[in-house]
Formats: structure tokens, sequence, C-alpha cells
């Protein structure tokens, strides 16, 4: 899913996992990432007992390329979602991806500090003049329904900021993560203080659900389920085909600067714009900057060649916003991404008369609607009813 030289796995000694299968579980997770991690953490806690299978190694697919921007604003923003979907359903969608951030937060904490799970504000910025109604508007939105947002004028943006661009807003109580460590370190955690099982190198080769149970075919073994949940992320697999990959693919490119000996831009924000496909800055501890954006609709895994030219490409657009201050290219990847025609992640039940459910966080706030989404299926399977169930659910 993804090619280059990644960042995050440099910083992590992740554990290997290879435990005894038991004949049948209350769920299994297929896929280790960010939607799989969580959804072990949620569901062994609560008392089921929990397997999760991973094809590679834990965190090794597109959390290991993800960018580690958390906002509760999405690529599709409230007041085009309230345009589209109303106001009720509009609400929920960002409520639902503050209240899942903040969860990682609290989460966070039981984790290892390298986690870096670190509060910062976001700065959103119009890339173009004809995109200053853009800002007003989202403003105007985020504040009309309680999102803790400011407003920033381009003489702001130019004399706190260094940007020379149009007017901005800026969002309040977002965070930075390290991604990769997050997802081991959680499941370690449920590993260690709830009885997760976890395999990895290991595939589900197909499945059959009946009336009360879903029979897994693993690589090497046979498990049954009372619940089976897909958590595969942006890998294609027979399994999920015809439910998922309807979806447009992109390939996303990211550049780690090495440490700069400048000072950051001010309180270290996040940032991101207007135009799409759009550029993306965040500091990295150590010194570091990220720099990701120039997406384009592919399902292709991008070639090194073509990683490095984009690499370039970013550190250009980088230099062209923040003319004082130094980078240069240390680490260059690209990765495979998923987006869905409206915006929104797919959750729910994949089959209307059997327990196998998805998650997939797609939509470029992926772990968010991770977040979130793991909490929906506990809801789902533990039969509560929660109003967002119907605002993801596949068939839409």
């Amino acid at each position: 899913m993804h090619n280059g030289n990644l960042y995050w796995p440099h910083t992590y000694v992740k554990e290997d996992y290879n435990d005894s299968l038991e004949a049948e579980y209350d769920v299994v997770i297929i896929g280790g990432g960010m939607s799989g991690a969580l959804c072990a953490y949620r569901f062994s806690k609560a008392g089921y007992r929990t397997l999760i299978v991973e094809q590679h190694e834990i965190g090794s697919g597109s959390s290991a390329a993800n960018t580690g921007l958390m906002q509760y604003m999405s690529d599709k923003l409230l007041h085009e979602c309230v345009k589209d979907f109303g106001v009720l359903e509009a609400y929920h969608f960002y409520k639902a991806s503050k209240e899942g951030l903040q969860d990682i937060g609290e989460i966070s904490k039981l984790l290892h500090p390298d986690v870096n799970f670190i509060q910062r504000d976001s700065l959103f910025y119009a890339s173009k003049k004809k995109h200053r109604q853009t800002i007003i508007d989202e403003y105007n939105a985020l504040k009309r329904y309680g999102f803790p947002a400011e407003y920033v004028t381009d003489e702001q943006l130019k004399t706190e900021y260094g940007i020379n661009k149009y007017n901005a807003l800026i969002t309040h109580e977002d965070a930075e993560i390290n991604p990769y460590i997050f997802v081991n370190e959680l499941v370690k955690y449920a590993h260690t203080h709830y009885n997760l099982h976890c395999v990895e190198h290991c595939e589900l080769t197909s499945y059959k659900a009946y009336d009360d149970i879903v029979e897994c075919e693993l690589t090497d073994k046979k498990v049954l389920a009372q619940h089976l949940i897909m958590t595969t992320g942006y890998a294609k697999n027979k399994i999920t085909k015809k439910y998922i990959h309807r979806e447009a693919f992109v390939a996303s490119y990211a550049v780690v600067t090495k440490p700069i000996h400048n000072n950051f831009w001010k309180d270290k924000v996040m940032i991101w714009e207007s135009a799409r496909p759009y550029l993306y800055i965040r500091h990295v501890p150590g010194n570091r900057v990220l720099i990701g954006g120039l997406d384009e609709s592919t399902d292709k895994i991008p070639s090194k060649r073509h990683i490095n030219k984009r690499g370039k490409q970013l550190i250009k657009a980088f230099n062209k916003l923040f003319p004082n201050i130094e980078v240069e290219m240390d680490y260059a990847y690209g990765a495979r991404f998923g987006e869905t025609k409206d915006g929104k992640p797919f959750i729910g039940k994949l089959e209307d008369n059997a327990e196998v459910y998805g998650l997939y966080g797609y939509g470029g706030n992926g772990t968010v609607y991770s977040s979130f989404g793991s909490k929906l299926l506990l809801d789902m399977i533990d039969g509560k009813y929660n109003p967002l169930s119907e605002i993801f659910k596949l068939k839409r």
C-alpha cells in the first residue's frame, strides 16, 4: 500500500505476535491498522474474547504512512455537509469526529509517551483569492454549531504566521500523533491488559456466515466468531471488493525533513489549505517537518522515482510558503488511500443477515473516523442504539 522510505517505522521497535489460536472467539478482527487496533482495544476492554489478524505486521499498512494530523474538520467542510446532508447529520458527523479525537487523547494517556499525542491548533488558509468566501462560510458554520474556531485576516496571517496568502481560520483542540507507535502500543496494551489475541503473517482466505456464527478460514487454521469485523483499510481483497472498492483511490505523497535549525512557525500549528488536492504541513518531534499532498487519482502504488519527483515538489511548495525556513528532504514516500463520494467513512454491517461488519475510515480523516467508528461498532454489537449507524452505513 506504500513505497519509498517511510519515517514512522524508524521511530519504534515493535513486538512480534503469534498467539496460539482458540477454536472460537466472540470477535475476530481482520486487519491490524488504526481501525483494527482501536476495535481490538475497545472490544477486548469490554470483555469480548477478541482476536486480531494481520496479513503482514501490525501497523505496517497505511498506518505506517499516516501523517498523524488529527482534526475534527474533514476534507468535506462543515458548511458543505450542511448543504448536502442537512444540519442534523452534518452536526453529528463533526461532533463524532471531535469526540473521536478526544478519545484518542484519553487512550494515549495509557500508552508509552513516545506515542507523542500533542494538542495543536490547525490553520486552514485560502489558497486563492476566490476561496476567501469558503473560509468565511466555514468559520460561520463552525461557530454557529459550537465548534472551537477563530477567524484570521490576511494581515494577521502574514504578520503572525508569516504566510502571505488570503484569509484563514484556526480550529482548536486538534492534535498530532505518531500513528505507527500508537497502533502498536495500543495492540500491546490490549494484549497485556485485556487478553487480546493477535497473529501476524496470517490471512483470512474466506468466511461463511450463518445465523449465529461466522466460520473464518485463516491461513493455517479455522476459527469460529460470534462477530467478524473487517478493517482491511486500503488493501484490495476479494472479500471487500464488492462492498468497498467501488470508491476512488488516490496516491498521496509525503516527505519528512532533516532536523531544521530555524524557528518554527507560530505555535507549530498544523497547516492545510482550501485547494484540492491540498498541501498539509506539521511539526514532527526532533525539529523535523512533515509536508504532504499532491494527491493523484490512481489505485497504483507510486514508484520510487515518482515519489522522489513529488518529494522535491513538496519541498518547493513549502519553500514558497515559508521562504525563511530552510528544509532538506530526509524521507520521502507515497501511499494509496481511499476517498468516498460523499466524504463519509463506511461503518456498519457488510451483510444484512449475518454478524459481519466493516470499518473503513476513508475520506481524509481516517484516524478520527477509526476512533468513533470502533465505538459505533461496539454499540451495535452490544445492541445499543447509536444515531451514527444510519449516517455511515455501507449501503447508502
